[in-house]
């Protein structure tokens, strides 16, 4: 009975390791996709920042050049859904990139184990 009960503990032991292992490796893809996602965010506010004040300059140089204020507002507009048919048209390559990059960012630990494991 008592190598039975050894086994057992140590079966427990390595249950228990492996959960714990299990969970931390959850947290630290969770997280780095998490981190990921809120780095996007980030890039795309700016992103849009960036272009609503081009917008705005694009007004006034239209304006400066002699246009009146509608008009050039109206210009702008056709620039962005020349901007916005683009990036429908171009949809799957951008889709293909934050694919990828999500799918780097969760399997990132998998190549280092997976080195660990040949050496």
């Amino acid at each position: 009975m008592g190598i039975l009960n050894q086994l057992k503990e140590k079966i427990t032991q390595y249950l228990n390791v492996y959960i714990k292992l299990f969970k931390i490796n959850f947290i630290g893809r969770s997280a780095s996709l998490f981190s990921y996602f809120l780095f996007a965010l980030i890039c795309l506010f700016i992103a849009f920042c960036v272009i609503l004040f081009i917008g705005f300059g694009l007004t006034e140089v239209f304006i400066e050049a002699g246009l009146s204020k509608m008009v050039s507002f109206f210009i702008v507009i056709g620039i962005y859904i020349l901007l916005l048919l683009m990036v429908m048209l171009l949809r799957k390559p951008i889709t293909r990139f934050f694919a990828s990059g999500f799918i780097r960012v969760l399997t990132e630990g998998d190549e280092e184990d997976e080195e660990k494991e040949s050496r």
